[in-house]
């Protein structure tokens, strides 16, 4: 298959040779202004040294741009991206950002990581490609691997505080990530990349440009690309191969629509998650931190029943047409697809197997009878989600007043369900995604553990204004949203809870102003309401897979997460250095938190975790091309405190004035690029301060220290080649060999047994780890056509 594969690329390109690659695309058009990088894929190919685009003229290396919006903004451009390994996700790509707490579960980008910023987590985010919301809707979890190849990535942006009015979140209580696709070349030609790296892993990427076809405004690109590797840890193997499809229509006068499409299939193995005391106990190959690599009889750790296949699609097609000199339209239909499931086994009794609240005799292991025990089966958790959406959003220039309004429209149904189904007799599963050798009852209905069902109907309304002052020297801005969300949950399993619903209808108001004293230093400030609903799994209760019995309530009625964010920022942006400060300050109301061990496969519910406050202040500074030099710094100081005791079994922990989880106090991180047009160099140190596990405080993961490197050299080829700007890049992750937890997978509530404040004795919990990879290294060759 590798083979093949190659040899089909290798062709393809060949045959395809006829021009030269895209340089960095066109800055793109945000909620919150036009990213202002200087690359431009409109551009001559000529005019830049890179077959992957890099220009040498972004600020810091691609690691900044000259924001000119009120609020805290970080963005990362191509000339960071594409030194980097070429398919690292967009956890990684943000890890220097300030704020941002990247921590990663292997080197590659194909096991998902944890990603906190400020303190807040992914789940409280909101994380949107071409205008479109990504996080799952079950428990609001993010995959960032899934999304996009590095090569297609024009430019990452990261809001640290909130979210703009048009931004299609019910999560971005901590702020909005936004992807960009490829913005196809008006040039002809296209890209290839092929890699090798560590632990057997190879990748290899194809893109072909059509150029603008004739005076039709029209043009696209198309790309493929593959990825397999082994696990630097413990058994397993991972592979991911996705197409992306990209395309422009120009109707003239200002006026464009652009199709972006993206498409992924990963099939992967998953990593063991240890505890504290296993990783001490075990280290990095320890048989306590891994799963087994053999089948023993009655065993539920082989690592070929923990597998975890997904597919998912992308459709956007953001359209901005421009009525006259002061209005303009943009329309934002969208589509998300995404299937897959999360391996586990178990071991039961077939005359008592769970289905909802009842007890069924069944055969489960396929032998037509209904007594044995001890069987082994296996239960995944299965996910199937399909949303459609749209965006209707209107600009009008008025005097000295830019007016926004519009509306966003979501429809969504997410099934997450738990059937039970056969085991082969080597301990794998028949049927590793759960669709066949499906375990029914004698009337032929499939048992489920569990079977949610929900549908979700959110609508919003936003109306806005920019008031330019002092020849625009002083700009504020005045807007509110208005949301009516309702999510009805259908329990698809014997229950006495059938269905529920849950609805809020929040108003988020938001003001915010920037005042330039001069061509080259500006203050801002801004203060923002934000919103984070209950994700679907609250609306059900679940069941234990031997009695039927409930193991969770459902909780439909807890009260939706509430954040107010306040900003007060600095930019000095002048001929040689650009730097942004801001001090900040959030507090949560009804913070909704999850304190369960999930290893592997579980999905938790919220609790309610009442009020959360925290105080900061965040940095970065960078340095235009210099000497061909361009430095990066960024620094961030983070106090957090609780500020309520979180209830557990019937009683309450005593929490208030503990710290955060995943909110370490202090972060930094140095970057240096060097680019000469033919030899290039990078590295990138990252220091994370100490991390709390457990909201009693009583375990944490020490701070750590991370170097990444980076070098290439480009070379020059005869025209008579058909091939242009060839490149060879060694990238070295973890450079200093550094065994560490990046980061705590699973949160608890205390890890050592507690008194509760009435006497109720909670027992410990231990939280999960993420181990990050050791020295890893990939070489990379580029060429454009």
């Amino acid at each position: 298959m590798k083979t093949e594969f190659i040899a089909t690329v290798l062709a393809t390109a060949a045959a395809a040779a006829m021009a030269q690659t895209s340089p960095a695309a066109d800055p793109q058009q945000t909620d919150i202004g036009r990213v202002s990088a200087s690359g431009a894929s409109n551009a001559n190919p000529q005019d830049t040294p890179s077959a992957t685009g890099v220009t040498r003229k972004e600020i810091a290396g691609g690691l900044m741009v000259d924001e000119n919006v009120s609020k805290a903004k970080s963005s990362v451009t191509r000339d960071f991206i594409q030194k980097q390994q070429p398919s690292a996700d967009v956890f990684q790509l943000l890890k220097y950002s300030p704020g941002a707490n990247a921590a990663p579960s292997d080197a590659w980008g194909l096991s998902p990581g944890v990603l906190s910023v400020r303190g807040m987590d992914g789940g409280q985010m909101g994380f949107n490609f071409e205008g479109m919301p990504l996080s799952v809707a079950s428990n609001w979890s993010v995959f960032p691997g899934q999304y996009i190849d590095t090569e297609n990535t024009d430019v990452v942006t990261l809001n640290q505080g909130s979210a703009d009015l048009s931004s299609p979140d019910v999560t971005a209580t901590g702020g909005i990530v936004d992807l960009f696709l490829h913005t196809p070349s008006k040039h002809p030609g296209g890209l290839l990349t092929m890699s090798v790296g560590t632990d057997n892993a190879w990748r290899v990427f194809l893109r072909g440009e059509t150029g603008e076809i004739g005076d039709t405004g029209f043009r696209a690109f198309g790309s493929i690309s593959q990825i397999e590797t082994d696990h630097f840890r413990g058994p397993g193997h991972d592979r991911k191969q996705h197409l992306s499809l990209g395309a422009v229509q120009e109707w003239g006068g200002g006026s464009r629509s652009k199709l972006a499409l993206t498409y992924s299939k990963i099939a992967r193995d998953v990593y063991k998650n240890p505890t504290l005391a296993q990783w001490k106990a075990d280290g990095m190959d320890g048989a306590s931190t891994n799963y087994d690599a053999t089948y023993t009889a009655g065993s539920l750790s082989y690592y070929r029943m923990l597998q975890n296949p997904w597919e998912n699609l992308l459709l956007s097609v953001p359209t901005d047409l421009r009525v006259n000199d002061k209005l303009t339209l943009n329309v934002t239909p969208y589509l998300f697809y995404g299937f897959g499931g999360s391996g586990s086994a178990g071991t039961l009794n077939e005359s008592s197997v769970g289905f909802g609240n009842t007890v069924q005799a069944v055969d489960l292991n396929g032998n037509g009878t209904t007594t044995d025990t001890g069987v082994t089966y296996y239960n995944p958790i299965i996910e199937k989600n399909l949303r459609t959406g749209i965006t209707v959003k209107g600009n009008y220039q008025l005097d000295n007043h830019a007016l926004v309004a519009g509306v966003w429209m979501q429809r969504s149904r997410d099934q997450l369900y738990r059937p039970y189904s056969l085991m082969n007799a080597d301990g794998t599963p028949v049927d590793v995604d759960g669709s066949s050798s499906l375990i029914r009852t004698a009337s032929g209905q499939v048992v489920n553990q569990w079977n949610q069902d929900t549908h979700d109907s959110f609508y919003s309304a936003f109306l806005g204004d920019t008031i330019s002052l002092m020849d625009d020297r002083l700009a504020i801005d005045l807007g509110v949203k208005k949301m009516w969300l309702e999510r009805v949950g259908k329990n698809r399993v014997p229950s006495d809870v059938t269905r529920t619903e849950a609805q809020n209808d929040p108003l988020l108001p938001t003001a915010a102003l920037r005042y330039k004293f001069d061509d080259v230093n500006s203050v801002f400030a801004s203060a923002t309401r934000g919103v984070r609903i209950l994700p679907a799994g609250a609306l059900y209760p679940r069941y234990s897979a031997s009695t039927g019995a409930v193991t969770t309530q459902a909780n439909p009625d807890q009260a939706s997460e509430k954040s107010t964010a306040f900003e007060l920022g600095y930019r000095y942006q002048g001929p040689l250095v650009s730097l942004s400060t801001s001090a900040f300050h959030y507090a949560f109301e009804n913070r909704q938190i999850s304190a369960q061990v999930c290893d592997p496969g579980c999905v938790s519910s919220p609790i309610n975790g009442g009020k959360q406050r925290a105080f900061g202040l965040d940095f970065e500074a960078g340095l235009r091309p210099f000497m061909n030099f361009r430095p990066y710094a960024s620094l961030e100081f983070l106090k957090t405190r609780i500020e309520s005791d979180i209830p557990v079994s019937g009683d309450y922990l005593a929490t208030s004035g503990k710290q955060a989880v995943r909110a370490p106090k202090v972060q930094a991180a140095l970057a240096v690029d060097y680019d000469n047009g033919s030899f290039f160099g990078n590295l990138g140190w990252k220091y994370v301060g100490r991390q709390y596990a457990t909201f009693m405080n009583d375990q944490e993961i020490p701070a750590y220290t991370t170097l990444d490197l980076g070098m290439g050299y480009r070379f020059t080829l005869p025209p008579s080649s058909g091939f242009t700007k060839p490149e060879l890049r060694l990238n070295v992750m973890n450079a200093t060999d550094r065994h560490y937890l990046s980061g705590v997978n699973s949160v608890t509530t205390n890890a050592v047994a507690t008194t509760a404040i009435n006497g109720k004795t909670i027992a410990a919990s231990q939280p999960s780890y993420l181990v990050a990879n050791p020295v890893s290294a990939m070489l990379t060759f580029a060429v454009g056509f």
